[in-house]
């Protein structure tokens, strides 16, 4: 029993999703009340039991686990959140998203109402109302570049380019090192007509990852997007290119991104390779 309690604490402290695991663990424990031999942690137990029940689609034990809970802890608004997410998993959004709305009102810093609310708007496509929401949080917890992330790209569905940008801004300025982030900034700019600094972003990308072939092919292709807009003034007129690099500079990024390419490709088969080609040559 205590190799079992063990094993789920490490399964707890690592923030494994394991659901079915756990449940395996749980069996024996929950039907010899082995649970109580967790001391004050038997508590964090049946809350993982009750989670990981959800995740297999077990409702019978979820809801046995939350009678015990909710016995103990009338009051809890963990415990308050856990009934939310029973009415999730029952098919009952509108009662799981009034008792989130009510632990916000009662605590607005509350993050795990916050983050089972959002969750539960998008599942359903409200859109709108996620965006609301996540604006919402993120006005108290702006250092959560995670919740950032999933901002921009609400507001890439809905073709808002400018505020997914300032948002993967707030990302980068968190997380600096990562070079997806900076593709997915690079992309957003490129979209925006906004090829100088698009440019950049790329070439941050293969600084920090060397072999990247997306950030290859978007330098190649910002490149001869500039010089193309440079060579016919009168398209792109809203493009912005002022802070680009010199056309010998930019032939020579196009030339180092098409060798990069050509190399990458090399070990690829030939219907990849021949397809590769053909858009380097054109």
């Amino acid at each position: 029993m205590s190799s079992s309690l063990e094993l789920l604490a490490e399964i707890r402290q690592s923030s494994e999703r394991r659901p079915f695991a756990v449940l395996k663990l749980a069996e024996p424990l929950l039907n010899t009340r082995g649970v109580s031999r967790a001391g004050d942690d038997a508590w964090l137990v049946y809350e993982q039991v009750f989670v990981s029940a959800i995740d297999e689609g077990q409702i019978e034990l979820a809801k046995a686990v939350l009678v015990i809970l909710r016995t103990r802890f009338p009051s809890s608004q963990r415990v308050k959140r856990l009934y939310g997410m029973i009415n999730e998993a029952v098919g009952h959004p509108d009662e799981a998203k009034t008792i989130y709305k009510e632990m916000l009102e009662a605590d607005e810093t509350n993050i795990l109402a916050s983050k089972r609310l959002i969750a539960l708007l998008k599942s359903y496509g409200h859109i709108g109302e996620t965006v609301k929401q996540l604006v919402a949080y993120l006005d108290i917890h702006n250092n959560d570049f995670e919740a950032w992330l999933e901002l921009s790209n609400l507001y890439l569905t809905q073709n808002l380019y400018p505020q997914a940008a300032f948002c993967m801004e707030e990302v980068i300025m968190q997380q600096p090192a990562n070079h997806y982030f900076h593709l997915c900034y690079a992309e957003i700019s490129y979209s925006m007509g906004n090829f100088d600094l698009a440019l950049k972003e790329y070439l941050r990308v293969v600084e920090l990852s060397t072999d990247n072939v997306r950030g290859f092919y978007g330098i190649k292709l910002v490149a001869d997007r500039i010089r193309d807009i440079r060579a016919k003034p009168k398209r792109d007129q809203n493009a912005r290119i002022d802070d680009a690099p010199q056309p010998a500079t930019l032939d020579r990024l196009s030339q180092l991104a098409t060798e990069r390419l050509v190399a990458a490709y090399n070990g690829a088969n030939d219907t990849c390779k021949k397809t590769a080609e053909e858009w380097l040559k054109a």
